[in-house]
């Protein structure tokens, strides 16, 4: 999942300079999401599925990275 900064940052260029920016997180593995039906599937026998998921791969060293964008 992608991540998006909801608030703008006021930053300092080397010339003293302020620079209003955001940051943003994209996802190295890409955005794959589920049909209605297996989402609903999934998430009404454990509606923790996706932290479920998460930690899954986690323990199998299958780590989630993103790419800072500012």
């Amino acid at each position: 999942m992608n991540g998006y900064e909801s608030h703008t940052f006021k930053l300092v260029n080397a010339e003293g300079k302020p620079v209003y920016c955001k940051f943003h997180f994209k996802t190295d593995e890409g955005i794959r999401n589920l049909d209605a039906g297996k989402a609903h599937q999934l998430t009404s026998d454990d509606p923790d599925y996706a932290t479920r998921d998460l930690y899954k791969a986690i323990s199998k060293a299958d780590f989630p990275s993103w790419f800072v964008k500012i």
